[in-house]
């Protein structure tokens, strides 16, 4: 018997007003928000709701906030709806900093230490560079075997650029050097005729080597961290797109992920190539990882759920 697998999105999935309903309707919902500002000392959910976005945008509130909204719709489908994970899901699996969401879902980590790892993770990560030096860009219309003999010269000095996210087999994220990410991105324009080049609006470049002080002093974080208990759930990992079910690893892989590649593309394809695996579901916020999936995998029954209304259908759905 099929099951579903929970994803779960990383930065850029931010939005004002995101998991309002949610928290205001839930009592569950309101308990996982105060769970994470009295963890993180900072009033989380009011700049949610009303922001500013350039505050919300910030590397180290978008990743709490984003990590929040998932939390607050695992715990309504939990303790509202008696939905089990352990039993209705054969997998879970977050983009970046979406993992840590995943690992919290499945027991790894408690809601308050992910939400202070993630308010160190991001505080670390949006100063390893001074403002303007890193650029992360989107490539649209190619892959990561198109691109990646392209930024193999790109690896040394104030001369990197990596491929950060291999997001689909249309679509890759360069990361690195300012200088470096737009002289690649107009090399693969040149090459490929129909690419579309989009800046992200990041506060750092993630997962290239230039991360590299971050994983450094993140890695004493998370030696602070105990982790809570066994997996519930496997959870497929960011650096190794394949499922891990015990906890010994966890620490290495987190730390790998800092300056490694996101490879949700080979993550996605083993989890739809797996006969066990009926349903894709993008828990909240947004439907970013929903759209990549069903362009590049039409075949696959991708959907998000975010609202009181999608909660209630899909929990309906699985009875």
């Amino acid at each position: 018997m099929s099951g579903s697998v929970f994803v779960f999105p990383g930065q850029g999935a931010q939005s004002l007003g995101m998991a309002a309903a949610l928290v205001n309707g839930y009592k569950a919902g309101l308990d996982v928000m105060e769970e994470i500002e009295e963890a993180i000392s900072f009033k989380l959910y009011k700049l949610m709701e009303s922001g500013p976005l350039t505050e919300l945008t910030k590397t180290e509130n978008a990743q709490p906030a984003i990590f929040a909204a998932g939390m607050v719709c695992i715990r309504i489908l939990e303790k509202e709806y008696g939905f089990t994970l352990a039993r209705e899901c054969k997998y879970l699996a977050g983009h970046s900093l979406g993992e840590y969401t995943a690992l919290c879902a499945s027991g790894v980590f408690s809601v308050s230490q992910t939400a202070r790892m993630l308010r160190y993770r991001g505080t670390l990560m949006s100063r390893a560079l001074p403002d303007g030096d890193g650029m992360m860009l989107a490539l649209v219309g190619v892959g990561a075997a198109e691109v990646e003999p392209i930024t193999a010269a790109y690896s040394h000095g104030r001369n990197i650029c990596v491929i950060a996210n291999d997001n689909s087999p249309m679509q890759v994220v360069l990361s690195g050097h300012k200088a470096a990410v737009l002289e690649v991105s107009g090399k693969v324009a040149n090459k490929y005729k129909t690419v579309k080049a989009i800046p992200l609006n990041t506060s750092a470049p993630f997962h290239c080597p230039l991360m590299a002080q971050a994983a450094i002093e993140f890695d004493n974080v998370l030696i602070q961290e105990k982790q809570q208990g066994d997996f519930t759930v496997p959870v497929v990992m960011n650096v190794t797109a394949r499922p891990l079910s015990k906890k010994e690893n966890i620490h290495d892989y987190l730390i790998r992920q800092i300056t490694e590649r996101v490879r949700w593309r080979e993550t996605i394809e083993f989890m739809i190539n797996s006969d066990e695996v009926g349903k894709i579901v993008e828990i909240a916020p947004g439907k970013i990882l929903t759209k990549i999936i069903q362009r590049s995998y039409p075949k696959a029954n991708a959907f998000n759920i975010e609202t009181v209304a999608q909660i209630e259908e899909f929990v309906k759905a699985t009875q």
